[in-house]
C-alpha cells in the first residue's frame, strides 16, 4: 500500500501527517519496524531514543536493509520525516495498528500487578469451552484453541512492541480467531504500545509493590494502569474490576460515570458478579456466586485462594462480551493451572510436595505461601527464591520479610541477576531474613533444597516460574526450574518424592 492509504485508515494518523511534503505520500510501504535488523525493502523505519540505545544511529543500517521512508525526531533527509512533538510513542503504534488493520473481532486487555497471565489463559480456556476460536498473548507467548504455542516472545516483554503485537493480532485473524485476551503491562501502557488498538474489554486485578524502579512510586504506577481505562476504551466498553482491591476501588471510583458496561467481582456489595461464600473440600474451592439475582454453585480445583479472583475475572468480562451464564460458570470447573503458577511438578513416588511459582512480588510470593498454608501441610514450607538484577530495588528486603513472616525455612538465591553482583542483591533481600539460608547458583540451591525435604514438607520455587532461560551478566543461558526439579529428582534415592 501507499503511505498515504496508511495514514487515511487513523483520523489521529491524518492529523499528525497532514503537513508531510507531497513526494511521501505515494512511496510504497511493506512494513514498519523500530529495528534495523527487521527493516526489509519498502520498510518504514523508526528510530527512538530509548534508555539506553539511540535509534538513529542504525538510521544508515535501516536504509541498506531497504527502508524507504524514516521517522525521526534528530535526522534531515529526503527520505526523513521529521517528528518533534510529544506523541512520538503513540504514533508509532497508530501507525502498525493502521499497517496491521485486520484484528480479531474481540480483545480484551488485562492489567494489575498480579494475575495477569492467569486471567488472560483463563478467558482462553473459557472461550474454547464455549467452542470459540480464541487465543491469549502474554508473559507465555501466544496461545491458541489448540493450546499449543505458536510464538515466543522475545526479551521476556509481557506487552509486545507494537509492530510485532498487531502482527500477530493479524495472523490471528487469518486463523480465524476471533477472541483475544492479552497482557497489558504498565510498561506497555506507558509506552503507548496498545495505542491504535479497539478493545472490546478491560480487566484489573489488583495492585501492588512492583516495578517502582520504573514509575519511582505507587502513585505514578496507579495512574499509568488507569490509563488503559482512561485513554483506551470507547463508551460501551465492557469493564471488570476486583472491587475487593483497594486499588481496584479507587479505580471504579475514578471511573465509574463513564459510560461503561461494568461487570465487577469480589464480595464488595457493589459487585455485579458477588462472590457469597468460598468453602475449601480437599483439593476443591466450592463456590456461591450471585449474578443477576441468581444463585450459581460451582468449582475450582486450581491451587491458591487468589486463583479463585483469577478465575472470576475471566468469568465476569466474558459475561460482559454476552456469553451464557450458565456455560461461563460450568466452565470453571474445568479450568487447568498455567504453566509455572502455582505448577506442581510430579513424580512417580509421593512423599513431598513440591512447587514452581513465578511470583516476584512482594505480594504474590505472601500469596504463594498462604496458598501452601491452606492445604494443610503437616510438614514444613521451605522458600526458595531471588530477586532479578537491574529491577525494582525496594521490593527485595520485603520479599525476604514476607519469606521469614510465613516460611518455615528459606533459601536466597539468584533470579536473574543480569550486570549486577548476585552477592549484593541476596544480602538485599536477606537483610530482613536472618536467618535464611544463602546459596549461590539458582541451580545449586534447588538441588539442596531438594535434599532438605522430608515426608509431607513444601517446597516453593519461587521468582522464574515458567521462564527457560536465566540472563546472568551479558548472557541469556538456559535454564528451566521446573526441568531442574524433575532432572534432580530422577538421580535422587527414592525416598525424596512430589506430588
Amino acid at each position: 500500500m501507499q503511505f498515504w492509504e496508511l495514514i487515511n485508515r487513523s483520523n489521529f494518523l491524518k492529523e499528525k501527517f497532514k503537513n508531510i511534503e507531497d513526494h511521501f505520500k505515494e512511496i510504497e510501504i511493506n512494513g514498519i519496524s523500530n529495528n534495523s535488523k527487521n527493516i526489509k525493502k519498502k520498510f518504514i523505519f523508526f528510530a527512538f531514543i530509548g534508555n539506553k540505545t539511540n535509534g538513529n544511529l542504525y538510521i544508515n543500517e535501516a536504509r541498506k536493509n531497504g527502508a524507504t521512508i524514516v521517522i525521526s525526531q534528530e535526522e534531515k533527509g529526503k527520505d526523513v520525516i521529521k517528528l518533534t512533538n510529544k506523541d512520538y510513542f503513540k504514533i508509532y503504534s497508530h501507525l502498525c495498528s493502521s499497517f496491521y488493520n485486520k484484528k480479531p473481532k474481540n480483545i480484551i486487555a488485562v492489567t494489575g500487578t498480579n494475575g495477569k497471565t492467569s486471567v488472560t489463559d483463563f478467558c482462553r480456556q473459557i472461550w474454547s469451552f464455549y467452542g470459540l476460536k480464541s487465543a491469549s498473548i502474554g508473559t507465555l507467548g501466544i496461545r491458541d484453541t489448540s493450546e499449543q504455542y505458536y510464538h515466543k516472545i522475545r526479551n521476556n516483554l509481557t506487552t509486545l512492541d507494537s509492530s510485532e503485537l498487531n502482527k500477530q493480532l493479524s495472523k490471528l485473524y487469518d486463523k480465524q480467531i476471533s477472541y483475544v485476551a492479552l497482557e497489558a503491562s504498565s510498561h506497555g501502557i506507558n509506552q503507548s504500545r496498545l495505542d491504535g488498538i479497539n478493545f472490546n474489554g478491560a480487566v484489573f486485578t489488583n495492585l501492588s509493590h512492583d516495578h517502582l524502579d520504573y514509575h519511582k512510586n505507587m502513585e505514578n504506577y496507579f495512574s499509568t494502569k488507569m490509563k488503559l481505562f482512561t485513554e483506551h476504551l470507547k463508551d460501551g466498553t465492557c469493564v471488570s474490576i476486583n472491587l475487593d482491591d483497594q486499588y481496584g476501588m479507587e479505580l471504579y471510583n475514578k471511573i465509574k460515570t463513564k459510560n461503561f458496561k461494568f461487570v465487577n467481582f469480589g464480595f464488595n456489595e457493589k459487585c455485579e458478579l458477588k462472590l457469597i461464600q468460598i468453602k475449601k473440600i480437599k483439593k476443591i474451592w466450592q463456590l456461591q456466586i450471585l449474578y443477576k439475582n441468581k444463585l450459581y454453585k460451582t468449582d475450582i480445583g486450581l491451587v491458591g485462594h487468589f486463583q479463585i479472583y483469577n478465575a472470576l475475572a475471566a468469568a465476569s468480562i466474558c459475561l460482559g462480551l454476552g456469553l451464557k451464564q450458565d456455560s461461563i460458570f460450568k466452565s470453571l470447573s474445568y479450568l487447568q493451572t498455567v504453566p509455572g503458577r502455582m505448577q506442581i511438578v510430579n513424580h512417580p513416588l509421593c512423599k513431598a510436595t513440591i512447587i514452581v511459582d513465578y511470583a516476584h512480588t512482594p505480594n504474590a510470593l505472601e500469596n504463594a505461601i498462604l496458598a501452601v498454608k491452606k492445604m494443610n501441610v503437616s510438614g514444613k514450607i521451605y522458600t526458595l527464591f531471588g530477586c532479578g538484577g537491574e529491577r525494582d530495588h525496594e521490593k527485595r528486603s520485603k520479599m525476604g520479610e514476607v519469606a521469614f513472616k510465613n516460611s518455615d525455612f528459606t533459601i536466597i538465591t539468584d533470579d536473574n541477576p543480569r550486570t549486577e553482583d548476585p552477592s549484593l542483591i541476596r544480602k538485599s533481600i536477606i537483610n530482613n531474613n536472618p536467618i535464611a539460608i544463602e546459596i549461590p547458583g539458582r541451580d545449586v540451591a534447588i538441588k539442596k533444597a531438594i535434599s532438605f525435604l522430608k515426608d509431607d514438607d513444601v517446597l516453593i520455587i519461587a521468582g522464574k516460574g515458567h521462564e527457560q532461560t536465566q540472563t546472568i551478566g551479558i548472557e541469556t543461558l538456559p535454564f528451566d526450574d521446573v526441568s531442574v526439579v524433575k532432572n534432580t529428582l530422577d538421580r535422587l534415592n527414592p525416598w525424596v518424592i512430589v506430588l
